[in-house]
Order: structure tokens, then sequence, then C-alpha cells
């Protein structure tokens, strides 16, 4: 019956009522997927503050305030910029600032919209750039949280120095109020399985708490804790000692989840859909290529072997194994999909995919659906 299951999670009706390929996000499976991240930050007394970078929409931002999120993770200002004029009014850019003039804008919107603005630095040359960029806009509320490197090794300063204690020093130098710890476990991403996923948890917490102790010993006090990354939100408990968690790839979820074993078929809202375009004794060909899918093959060292996995409403699976700017190209063994069918294709990762589009169908239960933009798309600055 599990196996039956499983397998049903794969077929969802395919309807031809516009031209492909396009991206469509199931709103129940979305509705749920947001539910229960809630539910869960809600049991463990934790603050969620999801990143949008996933989905990058402001409709759907406003779905995880209405459920209870307080706040929102964002990647760069410009995206900030977009989700404050779409109504979010607190905000974490995850972003290693060390150029005062990266905040003009963001600052600026945010001082007009009465947005509180938080944002991370690992280095003195980050505190001094945040305190010029406050200087120039001294009416906007700007918080500094120390970023700690958990094992990613891409940014962050190292848990086992002192290095968070002179940051937290210069932060106060600067008159800027410490918003505490913030850190992301991406290398659970690479952990193969939800019992290493929790592994890679528990150190996160740990080192971060080790933090912690010092920073609130030498008087810096508070100190929350923020935590992010889905793997870990989904695999482990919320860890103790933590005050926040920051997940974002959970309200879409993708093959890279499902591989992880974090999630089953069914729990996928994201899919793109396309048609088969040219068929050969080597491939079938779809009109959907890199231009739409993204020449992503998971993150932070999941490397999965194709693109995706295409399905057709009776079930039948197709590898994505190549990709061109407008074609992908499907393995098939026995029977080629027909020219002119429809598939739904499951990719790799969902924030890419989603920052290849403008908009997104938004697709019901009844079958009826609506299109809406991704106002955070192209916001790389």
């Amino acid at each position: 019956m599990m196996e039956q299951d499983i397998e049903a999670g794969w077929l969802r009706p395919l309807i031809a009522d516009r031209l492909t390929p396009f991206m469509e996000i199931d709103a129940a499976r979305l509705q749920r997927n947001l539910q229960q991240m809630q539910q869960k930050a809600d049991a463990a007394g934790v603050a969620l503050r999801p990143h949008i970078k996933t989905h990058k929409s402001v409709w759907i931002a406003r779905q995880q305030r209405a459920l209870g999120a307080r706040g929102v993770t964002v990647s760069k200002p410009s995206e900030g910029v977009a989700f404050i004029l779409g109504g979010e009014r607190d905000l974490l850019l995850a972003y290693p600032v060390v150029l005062a003039d990266t905040l003009t804008e963001l600052l600026q919107v945010a001082a007009e919209n009465h947005a509180r603005i938080t944002c991370i630095a690992d280095s003195l040359n980050g505190v001094s750039a945040l305190a010029t960029a406050h200087q120039q806009q001294p009416t906007a509320e700007l918080a500094v949280a120390i970023k700690v490197d958990v094992g990613l090794h891409r940014v962050g300063v190292d848990p086992e120095s002192d290095a968070a204690l002179t940051l937290a020093e210069a932060i106060n130098a600067a008159g800027l109020p410490f918003a505490g710890l913030v850190s992301h476990a991406g290398q659970a991403y690479g952990a193969g399985h939800p019992a290493a996923i929790c592994e890679v948890a528990r150190q996160e917490i740990a080192l971060m708490r080790g933090v912690q102790q010092r920073l609130m010993s030498a008087g810096f006090t508070p100190c929350p804790i923020s935590v992010g990354s889905t793997p870990t939100a989904l695999a482990a408990p919320v860890a103790e000692g933590s005050n926040e968690i920051r997940p974002g790839n959970y309200a879409l979820l993708d093959l890279t989840a499902w591989r992880l074993g974090l999630c089953t078929p069914d729990a996928l809202a994201l899919s793109v859909v396309t048609r088969v375009v040219a068929v050969n004794t080597h491939y079938a060909i779809i009109d959907a290529g890199s231009k739409m899918l993204s020449s992503d093959k998971g993150p932070h060292g999941t490397n999965a072997s194709g693109f995706g996995i295409a399905v057709d409403e009776q079930g039948n699976q197709f590898e994505v194994v190549k990709l061109s700017e407008e074609h992908g190209f499907l393995q098939f063994s026995h029977q080629a999909p027909a020219v002119g069918a429809l598939l739904r294709i499951f990719p790799n990762h969902s924030c890419a995919v989603v920052a290849q589009s403008d908009r997104f169908v938004l697709r019901h239960a009844d079958g009826l659906a609506e299109v809406l933009n991704i106002e955070g798309r192209g916001k790389f600055i």
C-alpha cells in the first residue's frame, strides 16, 4: 500500500489550457507544506522566518505570514526591496555586505515603509560597511547579526575563535543593535540521508551555543540563535536553544529533498509542464530546456545524474538526461512518449527553476488556475 501511495504521488492531471512550457505550483500541496513547517515551529516555540529566495513570490510570502511566519529572509538587497514593496516589514538579509552603497536603496525603502532590516556580518569590513550605510540613512531601522560558519565553509566566523566577540564589540562601538547569531548548515544537502542530516543539525546547534555562551559571558545579551536549512528543518527536531528557523525550500520542495528522503513525491508542489516536440531513436525532445529548468543538479554537493524526472498521466517516467537552451532530452527504454504529449517535470532544485520565470501558474484542486507574478525574479544585486 505504501509503494502504491508513493507511486500515486507522481500523478497529477495534465491540463492543456495554455502554451508550454510553464511552471506550475499545486495550491493544495503548497498550503500543506507551509502549514506543516509552521506547525513544527509553533510546537517548538520558535519563530519561523522563511527564506523567500525559493519562491520569490509576494503572494506566497503573504500565505506564510498569514499562517504565523515572523518576518522573511531574503538573499539580496534588491530582493528585499521587492518584498518591502509587497508588504513585508521585518527582513533578514542573509548575505554579507562589504560595501555601504549596496544597502542604499534597501535602507531608503525600508525607512519610507517603516520596515526593520537585520543584516549579517562576518568581518570588520562588513561591520564598517553597515555602519556607514546606516550613517547615510539614519532613519532606517537596522540591526546586525553575526554569521557563524557551522560547516559549509562559505560565509561566517570560525566558531572556535574569538572572531564573534571581536565583531560584537565592533557592532556595539558602531552604535548598531546586536541581533544575535545566524547560521546556515548547507552542508546538510550533502549528508545523504535523514540520520546524517540530524547529526549535522546537532553539530550546528552545539557550535552556535558555544559561541552564544562566550558572547553572553562578555555581556552581549540577549543573544538569540537563528538557524536555517530545509534538510535540517525537515529531518531533525527543532534544536533546543534555537530561537528561530529559516528554511526556504520546504514551501515547494524538489527532487533533491525527495532523494534525501525528506519528503514523498506527493509533497512536491512545483513542476514544469512541457510538451514533446520530437522523437528519434535516441531521445524524446521536449520544449523545456536550460532556460526553463536551469542546469542545476542540486545544491551543495547533491549532484544528481540528470536534470529532472518527466512523468506522463499514466505514471510513466522519463529522466531528463541532457539540456540545450530550449530543448530537453528524455531517455526512454521501451515506449517513447508521443509527439505532442504533455509531460510534467519535477526538477532537481526548485529555487533555481523559479529564478528562470517571471510568472507561475497556481493550480487549484478543481483544475482552475491563476497566473501570479514572481516579484523577486532577477533581483540579484
